[in-house]
């Protein structure tokens, strides 16, 4: 046995055990997933979560880019779509409910968002119940009552030898009360309550948390995990997720399966996101400097060189994305000669498109319309140019129809 494939085998033994799934295991997917029967799989709004950095619109054009996609034979079916930065996980919910892709696998870092989806999956009834007390007990009344309990949720950390099951719906709840209490939804760093310290706004504290309606949402998301189309959730980083899926899911094709990722900003990110995509970061519990930038050229590197599926990128729209080799200059990926042998790595063509969106939050430039880079992987050919989806000018040569025909380089 090579020293190579001593060495990848190890990093993903390493990997591996950085990944916590719902039950003791990944659990497997299932074959023939149950029909979607539930009235918010066409709904306007599906997720519980207020996600700062929201944008609006994003995931009907995500859904545009798969369903050309699948009219290539190439790919003719997205078995599965992994969203290794959950968030709100937006994307994925309204993709799956309307039958885009077959199913999803959510991911997050963060601890308290990924225990708010895994709770929210498979001990539905357990969260509803929890959730309807807060809002009974505290929400509703408002005042110092709510507010107090804010500044207990805030400072909520799970106690030593707490189990995992306990901690879990404990973390969920948190993350939920906060989530619809605190100003744009944000989780950590410096926001505060919604109608601030004195309460004296027209908004209070309480103005997003709707019961009914987050009900309804969390009976959607159990409804799509009770019937496989939520195939699992894991708290894990975004490599982590990406090799997991390539570890525990053998059989998929690697043309049916596509990672959609939203990333921090690539400025000012650390105002709205606190916790690491970095595993050994954020299991220590510290804040990365997404200023800083560095896990933003790993993310690149691994997309360039490493990545085994079909991929979509969305960023707010930076001209150092597209300007820096290390970052997304490139038009193909350039996998390294033991990606290319050992793990089947394509030199797929890199598309590149710029939408205009509504932001619900932004680091850069608060509520309103900002440009988002979307790039993928997707078969150039099938990727769309239109009055949304606008060809980056300087790549405006590599979509045209004479020079789209090819998906990888020889």
């Amino acid at each position: 046995m090579s020293a190579v494939t001593i060495a990848i085998r190890d990093q993903e033994s390493m990997r591996a055990a950085n990944l916590v799934p719902v039950g003791t295991t990944p659990r497997q997917i299932d074959y023939a997933p149950a029909r979607v029967a539930h009235p918010l799989a066409t709904g306007r709004y599906q997720s519980p979560l207020r996600y700062p950095g929201a944008k609006s619109g994003l995931s009907s054009v995500i859904g545009e880019l798969i369903t050309a996609a699948q009219r290539s034979p190439r790919v003719r079916q997205v078995d599965l779509l992994v969203e290794p930065f959950a968030g709100g996980a937006s994307t994925s919910l309204r993709l799956v409910g309307e039958g885009v892709v077959q199913r999803a696998l959510l991911a997050d870092a963060d601890p308290m968002v990924a225990a708010f989806w895994q709770v929210a999956a498979s001990r539905t009834s357990e969260l509803i119940q929890r959730i309807s007390e807060e809002h009974t007990k505290y929400v509703v009344i408002g005042g110092s009552t709510a507010l107090a309990r804010w500044d207990y949720w805030r400072s909520w950390k799970p106690a030593s030898g707490i189990s995992r099951s306990t901690r879990d719906l404990e973390l969920a709840t948190k993350c939920m009360f906060l989530n619809r209490t605190t100003f744009s939804g944000i989780l950590h760093g410096q926001a505060g309550p919604i109608g601030g310290r004195k309460q004296t706004s027209q908004y209070g504290i309480g103005c997003r948390f709707n019961l009914d309606a987050l009900v309804e949402r969390l009976e959607y998301i159990g409804h799509l995990y009770d019937a496989g189309r939520i195939v699992d959730v894991w708290r894990a980083d975004w490599k982590t997720t990406l090799h997991g899926v390539s570890s525990h899911y053998k059989t998929l094709l690697p043309d049916r399966v596509v990672a959609y990722l939203d990333p921090p900003y690539l400025s000012k990110s650390g105002k709205l996101y606190q916790r690491s995509f970095d595993s050994q970061i954020s299991q220590e519990g510290k804040d990365l400097d997404w200023v800083g930038g560095l896990q933003h050229y790993d993310l690149a590197e691994y997309l360039r060189r490493e990545m085994q599926y079909r991929w979509i990128l969305s960023y707010d729209y930076n001209e150092r994305l597209l300007a820096d080799d290390a970052l997304y200059a490139a038009k193909v990926m350039h996998p390294t000669e033991p990606a290319r042998r050992l793990g089947g790595v394509k030199a797929w063509r890199i598309s590149k498109r710029i939408v205009t969106l509504t932001y619900s939050a932004s680091s850069r430039t608060g509520r309103g319309l900002a440009r988002e880079l979307l790039l993928t992987t997707l078969p150039p050919a099938t990727v769309p140019i239109n009055e949304r989806l606008l060809a980056d000018l300087p790549d405006r040569s590599l979509d045209s129809s004479a020079n789209i025909e090819k998906d990888v380089l020889a």
